[in-house]
């Protein structure tokens, strides 16, 4: 691994030049820690090892958040797309709208990885928030609003990011008392430096997706985007040993896996979850996005 370390600094992995990092991705897949492995769209040898190299080494984590490799997977919602955020959150604001206070503790995610900020007008202040951070906000008034959260103290999210929707849903749904985060190993290595750093690791458990130990019940399971980018072998995985063992789901859909790695289609998914619909994507950010839920109010 310290070798892998020393290799992707060596080729420029932690710079955000298109042309550098395409000149060095031959020799850099020499080095990958993931190669071969392909379960999913961004199980591509340079996501993980971006990951790999953030979780252990302070120089990677400080600006991780921005880095071109990153941003190919996360980090990519761009700055009028965070306003239609906004939009749709005050839409909904009948049914739930957040405090100053909620807003202060939803830009805590942008303490670490150096995100691009912007400045938005929210509840009548200026404040600067990722954009990717005003996505979670809006995932959380859904949540919120389509579910009995009172109902949930145990909840799976599948493909996490840094875990910043866990920081965030862990933060205000006070009766969570199990969050299980799934994915790469490499993704949880970062996920678990990044909730460190924040002081509030100790609320979540870490399983590997590549190696899922049996099934688990769950309240609640969660996934944005992540489970529809996934191949059709790995989604059976997630279906038999969480999916259909929780008893609500809200996921973020996407035609990528069914487009390219012969994953399962919208139909399909939703003849295999008892009692799955889906519902508009607010803002559409793709043709063909939907959200699937289940278990809702």
């Amino acid at each position: 691994m310290k070798k892998v370390l020393r290799k992707v600094k060596d080729l420029y992995i932690r710079y955000t030049d298109k042309m550098k990092y395409k000149s060095n991705l031959k020799k850099l897949n020499n080095y990958m820690v993931s190669a071969g492995r392909k379960t999913s769209m961004s199980d591509d040898n340079a996501y993980p090892a971006l990951c790999y190299a953030a979780s252990e080494n302070d120089e990677f984590f400080k600006d991780f958040r921005r880095n071109f490799i990153y941003n190919t997977v996360l980090e990519h919602v761009p700055q009028y797309q965070g306003q239609e955020y906004l939009d749709v959150i005050a839409k909904h604001s009948d049914k739930l709208s957040f405090t100053d206070a909620d807003w202060d503790n939803f830009r805590k995610n942008d303490l670490y990885g150096n995100p691009r900020v912007f400045n938005y007008e929210i509840n009548h202040r200026m404040m600067s928030i990722a954009p990717t951070t005003l996505r979670y906000a809006k995932t959380l008034q859904d949540i919120c609003t389509l579910f009995d959260v009172d109902k949930i103290s145990s909840v799976a999210e599948i493909g996490i990011g840094y875990a910043g929707q866990g920081r965030i849903l862990t933060s205000y749904v006070p009766g969570i008392q199990k969050y299980s985060l799934y994915d790469l190993p490499e993704v949880l290595g970062l996920a678990k430096k990044y909730l460190t750093k924040q002081g509030v690791a100790e609320k979540f458990e870490f399983i590997d997706g590549t190696n899922i130990p049996g099934p688990g019940e769950y309240d609640f399971v969660i996934s944005n985007y992540a489970f529809s980018e996934l191949i059709r072998d790995v989604q059976d995985v997630y279906l038999n040993n969480v999916i259909l063992h929780s008893k609500a789901g809200y996921m973020a859909w996407n035609s990528l896996s069914c487009d390219v790695l012969d994953g399962y289609t919208l139909q399909e998914l939703l003849d295999k979850i008892p009692g799955a619909t889906t519902i508009a994507e607010e803002p559409l950010s793709a043709t063909n996005n939907c959200i699937i839920i289940w278990g809702n109010k």
